[in-house]
């Protein structure tokens, strides 16, 4: 029996530039010992992270311009990650991760990037709705290109209706899960308070469950507890201690291996515990959406459903 297949809406990619360093030091000079270069973005991460998994294949659809976006689409091909670009005339922006060796917060430098015209948006919408006829589920995953009309994000998740697919949003904006089916509402818990309007954990949960009783709220907040809400009912979950090499692509591999659990009829309370567990296991690699799942397998113990 084939894989499920999950259609991911990543509009907005990056090529991604990680540098090492033994200690870096603000505002003074910094000669990095590494750099590597990778295909970077939400949606690749998505799905990167389901390639360590192995139990769902994807398909990503993302906007892609110039000669970073280029590179970008070489550097997912040699990754084995199935690809369907709407090239653009905006430059593909790049990301730079900074890591040092003396346990400092990871530092995140982003590019702005660049809205799409009208006929790529139309086109992208037109390969997504083909694509969603051999799908088993979607995905939205993370921002939109800057300048894009978030209306947008409505029109992708009005498609997986149409096409009666469960959908996973990793994203903020109300009116795309009013326009939604089923879905996982998989974003951390500032992002749910930012949504709901509340300023306490509990009532911006209780507030999701009601203006969106279809939907699944899959809640991350960092190292502290996560939290999942579903018709009226709550769990939450502790998340294991570890020493993090970079959290960069954490919530993106929860949302990839909850999603793909899902899909294969792992009930969505045990699928968020392995999408936890699989985000802990990416916090011991320094690239972003990559995994071990001897790791992951290894954490889920400590991941409890209270």
């Amino acid at each position: 029996m084939d894989k499920p297949l999950i259609s991911v809406f990543g509009a907005n990619p990056a090529w991604q530039k990680t540098l090492y360093f033994g200690e870096f030091r603000r505002g003074q000079v910094n000669r990095a010992e590494k750099l590597e270069l990778y295909a970077g973005g939400k949606g690749v991460n998505f799905c990167r992270a389901a390639k360590c998994r192995n139990v769902a294949r994807t398909v990503l659809y993302q906007f892609s311009g110039g000669a970073n976006g280029t590179l970008h689409e070489a550097a997912l091909a040699g990754e084995g990650i199935d690809c369907r670009a709407v090239r653009v005339a905006a430059e593909t922006r790049c990301c730079t991760t900074v890591l040092d060796r003396t346990g400092d917060a990871m530092t995140e430098l982003i590019e702005p990037s660049h809205a799409p015209g009208g006929a790529e948006i139309a086109e992208m919408l037109r390969v997504f709705d083909a694509g969603l006829d051999d799908a088993d589920g979607a995905a939205i995953a993370g921002s939109l290109p800057d300048g894009t009309d978030k209306a947008l994000y409505t029109e992708v998740a009005k498609l997986a209706a149409k096409h009666g697919k469960p959908l996973l949003v990793d994203a903020v904006y109300a009116p795309m899960l009013d326009a939604a089916g089923d879905f996982i509402l998989k974003i951390n818990m500032d992002e749910l308070k930012k949504l709901t309007g509340e300023t306490e954990a509990q009532a911006a949960l209780r507030s999701g469950m009601e203006k969106w009783p279809r939907g699944v709220l899959a809640i991350t907040d960092g190292a502290a507890a996560a939290y999942l809400a579903a018709e009226g009912k709550m769990w939450r979950y502790a998340i294991p201690r570890i020493e993090v090499v970079s959290a960069l692509g954490a919530g993106d591999t929860c949302s990839a291996v909850t999603m793909s659990e899902f899909l294969n009829g792992t009930s969505a309370v045990d699928a968020f515990a392995c999408g936890l567990a699989a985000a802990s296991a990416n916090c011991l690699s320094p690239r972003a959406g990559e995994f071990d799942d001897a790791d992951a397998a290894r954490l889920m113990p400590t991941v409890e459903a209270l």
